[in-house]
């Protein structure tokens, strides 16, 4: 057997492997709540600006729907506490609006990522190209959702391209860390099972 052809004999396996070891991941407690705990994190580091689109894009792709959402409203949730409560964010009723505004483009996002093919979850080529759509997709179904409620709610002079790009690029951080993790627990999760 030649290299090409034992490389397209091998290449099934390893894509049902792939697949296989995302599922596992999926259904892991340890997933769910290790984005919730980096989530957190995230809050205590960002005050107004959460990465929502990059924890977004990550769980939808990964977890099933019901739990994504899960994710991402403990997410805004935490995020709505640690403002009202501690950083001391206006109680207004403009205030509580953006909140919601901001819980509202977090799940189009995370809605946005869990419609993944099932191709998607393949092999980590596919995977990883997904998650940069999802990723891309996401934050400019965000900022639209933010922007159209800045018509009412005001605040649309801060829609500035340094603004928003910076804000990308923290989402982006995010989304390749949580992918990078996520990928080393699937390919972990393969290496087990393949001792068994």
């Amino acid at each position: 057997m030649s290299y090409i052809e034992s490389n397209l004999t091998l290449k099934p396996n390893l894509t049902q492997d792939w697949f296989r070891g995302c599922k596992a991941i999926a259904k892991s407690q340890f997933w769910f709540f290790l984005l919730l705990a980096l989530a957190t994190t995230s809050n205590v580091i960002y005050t107004c600006t959460v990465p929502l689109v990059g924890f977004g894009a990550i769980a939808g792709s990964t977890l099933p729907r019901r739990r994504a959402l899960a994710t991402v409203m403990t997410v805004w949730l935490v995020n709505q506490v640690l403002g009202f409560g501690f950083r001391q964010y206006p109680w207004t009723i403009t205030t509580f609006a953006w909140g919601l505004v901001l819980a509202l483009g977090a799940i189009l996002v995370t809605l946005l990522a869990s419609l993944k093919l099932k191709l998607t979850q393949n092999a980590l080529t596919t995977y990883c190209s997904w998650l940069g759509i999802a990723l891309i997709a996401g934050f400019a179904v965000y900022q639209l959702t933010i922007w159209l409620a800045c018509f009412v709610l005001g605040g649309c002079d801060s829609f500035t391209l340094p603004i928003l790009w910076g804000i990308f690029q923290g989402n982006a951080i995010w989304g390749i860390s949580l992918t990078t993790i996520h990928s080393l627990l699937v390919w972990d999760n393969l290496r087990l099972s393949q001792r068994h």
